[in-house]
């Protein structure tokens, strides 16, 4: 129904805006994507051709928007009106230089060799608090790299990580200058500047200049005239994030570059971040993919209305004046699938906004200062709003960090709970001023609730949390390892609460789990307790070896599952082992050894047997002979034979191993209790 209406409505609209000619393959080979307008209705519903073209901004008269070859062929069949336009990329004669000093005037765009070379010179020059992150490379090779400023950069701390992100549309390159100067400016101004010193000692800020530059070198390194949105793919990396409207891949399979950021995402805690785009001045915050507020809508319009103001405040009456003087909601203004904004905002429970910071897309590099001064406060306030709201970090009763689900009752929806970070605990949950009840939950937890917490403007609230476990039984280890002849197995609690015991148990490839012992728990007890066994009854062979642990009323569980592999050693000496188990009920394994080299025995000649002779006889306390394990010849070696007693009373027996090598007899014994 929706494409018969656009057909039927762009069938009205004015004929003096007519047809363009139509670009074809050759125009595609050399341009990569086409930028393109057509008439707005403000009756009209984009959201057929959202998931189609890349549309770049919606006005009161047009839409303008960009196409690889293929989506553009799919516009053409809603039959509209359009017109095409000069690339925004083909600027003439944009100032370049590959001089780093002369970069640092600001006024230049810097070839790629030399932004590279500025970024690892922030690191050289800043060693203490500058690490540069090669987060993976895009299509054609080229870094995306990212300048990590903080006090300890090398270490993970209990503080936000917050992200600053430009260019990803590779024809928008104002962010790109403007990131990289604010990096100079945050290293150059740490520990003169109170302000930004203390930023940089409570925020692990990651900052990237450009996300796209296979975009923006399109023609080459040396230059960023001839600039494209796309990646080298032809894809726009904008679009090309998992969704939660339209899925996992709106506009196609991920690109390298998109699943940098994802995989950034994953293995840090951004808890707030910004891309910077141009084409128009303004802030957009989430959602983009659909009409419904977010739950923290009221904190996103504050945060934003703080960034413009702070910008009307430092700039020209006409900079960032439109919309909403100077922000919008996505939705509002138009509809976005896969975008990276509500991506990081909904499935990594951060909080992201776009900011478009320049009506012109390939500014001239002569206006880039004046774009300076005119966000330079804003940038800051922006970063330092992650340092407000509630915050905290989430321990168990051991002192170790706990991922664990920050969420505010009766306001927290559509994945806006946040998350303590699992490597140091920490969380920041920025919200709007008010009195909230905070509950602080992760699995194998009782949880936490914090009743009545007020929030203050620009202000934070301190909330530490210890979770005390609701597993009768925490086990903080479970190793094996092998001692001479034996395997020892040591495992540590953490805490205990109505703990029986454990039974080991123990298989091989070729058994099943066989309980081999026990170990009585402690009971109850919050302290950390040791606990080992020693398993001698083994051979060359790999074992697994798990505990069963079991409380007081007979429930149990079990632990994960340890291996090692164990290989006996030539034995040394003639040995005959105590059976295992002793006494026993109605079978014991009994373990000898063999040492001495073979010799000619009684058996040579008759085939091909060679060794000792060997025979291992059970008798009672009488001397009557009651069975014969074993009366053949073997080599030296290790061996383990099993004697059933079900067919005997209880009582005590005589075990005798017996070694004939030839030129002597060698003879042990051993006492075994039959207990029925």
């Amino acid at each position: 129904m929706k494409k018969i209406f656009l057909l039927a409505l762009f069938s009205l609209l004015v004929s003096n805006f007519t047809f363009s000619q139509i670009p074809d393959h050759e125009y595609f080979k050399a341009n990569g994507e086409v930028y393109f307008k057509f008439q707005n209705n403000l009756k009209l519903s984009l959201e057929d051709l959202t998931t189609i073209i890349s549309i770049d901004k919606v006005t009161n008269d047009f839409i303008y928007a960009y196409a690889n070859e293929n989506e553009f062929k799919n516009f053409l069949k809603f039959s509209l009106n359009y017109q095409i336009l000069p690339h925004p990329g083909d600027v003439p004669n944009v100032r370049m230089s590959s001089d780093v000093e002369e970069i640092t005037d600001w006024n230049t765009y810097p070839t790629y060799e030399a932004y590279v070379a500025m970024m690892n010179n922030f690191a050289v020059s800043y060693p203490n608090i500058c690490q540069i992150v090669d987060a993976g490379t895009t299509v054609q090779g080229r870094k995306i790299l990212f300048a990590k400023i903080s006090d300890n950069v090398g270490t993970r701390e209990a503080e936000p990580q917050f992200m600053y992100s430009s260019t990803m549309h590779g024809d928008e390159t104002a962010g790109y200058v403007l990131m990289l100067r604010l990096i100079d400016s945050l290293l150059t101004s740490y520990g003169n500047d109170a302000r930004i010193t203390n930023m940089v000692d409570n925020i692990e800020i990651w900052i990237n200049p450009n996300a796209n530059p296979d975009g923006t070198y399109r023609l080459g390194n040396n230059t960023v005239t001839g600039a494209r949105r796309y990646n080298a793919n032809g894809y726009d990396i904008n679009r090309n994030f998992p969704d939660p409207a339209a899925g996992p891949n709106p506009n196609g399979p991920w690109q390298p570059e998109t699943i940098i950021m994802m995989n950034l995402a994953q293995a840090n805690k951004f808890v707030m971040s910004a891309n910077f785009h141009g084409g128009t001045e303004v802030v957009n915050y989430p959602w983009d993919h659909k009409a419904a507020l977010h739950p923290d809508d009221n904190w996103f319009y504050y945060i934003s209305r703080q960034y413009a103001d702070t910008v009307h405040a430092n700039a020209p009456s006409y900079y960032m004046n439109g919309y909403d003087n100077g922000i919008t909601n996505g939705y509002q203004w138009y509809q976005v699938f896969g975008g990276r904004q509500d991506y990081y905002t909904y499935f990594n429970y951060g909080r992201e906004v776009t900011i478009e910071i320049s009506d012109t897309k390939l500014l001239s590099a002569s206006l880039l200062p004046a774009h300076w001064e005119y966000n330079k406060r804003s940038f800051l306030n922006y970063m330092e709003q992650c340092l407000f709201g509630i915050s905290g970090v989430v321990l168990n009763s051991e002192g170790q960090p706990v991922k664990a689900k920050v969420f505010i009752t009766s306001h927290d929806f559509d994945n806006s709970e946040v998350y303590s970070d699992s490597v140091t605990g920490f969380y920041q949950r920025m919200i709007y001023p008010g009195t909230y009840d905070v509950v602080v939950s992760a699995e194998d937890y009782s949880p936490v609730t914090f009743e009545n917490v007020i929030v203050q403007q620009n202000s934070s609230t301190n909330l530490n949390v210890q979770l005390q476990s609701t597993i009768p039984v925490e086990l903080a280890s479970f190793t094996a390892s092998t001692a001479g002849e034996n395997i020892i197995l040591n495992w540590k609690t953490a805490t205990e609460t109505n703990n029986q015991g454990f039974y080991i148990e123990r298989k091989t490839n070729e058994t099943t789990w066989q309980q081999i012992g026990f170990e009585e728990g402690a009971g109850n007890s919050t302290e950390p307790i040791q606990y080992s066994f020693t398993d001698i009854n083994v051979s060359t062979a790999k074992y697994f070896y798990r505990l069963k642990q079991v409380d007081l009323d007979g429930t149990f569980e079990y632990s994960n599952t340890v291996e090692i592999s164990f290989m006996k050693s030539q034995p040394t000496e003639f040995v005959l082992e105590q059976n295992y188990p002793n006494p026993f009920n109605p079978t014991t394994k009994i373990k000898f050894s063999i040492s001495t080299p073979p010799r000619p025995s009684p058996y040579q000649g008759e085939g091909d047997r060679e060794g000792f002779l060997v025979s291992l006889t059970v008798y009672d306390m009488i001397g009557n002979e009651i069975a014969t394990l074993l009366n053949e010849p073997k080599s030296p070696g290790n061996y383990s034979v099993e004697f059933d007693g079900s067919k005997f009373a209880s009582g005590i027996y005589i075990c005798k191993l017996s070694v004939n090598s030839g030129s002597e007899n060698l003879v042990k014994s051993i006492k075994m209790l039959l207990m029925k």
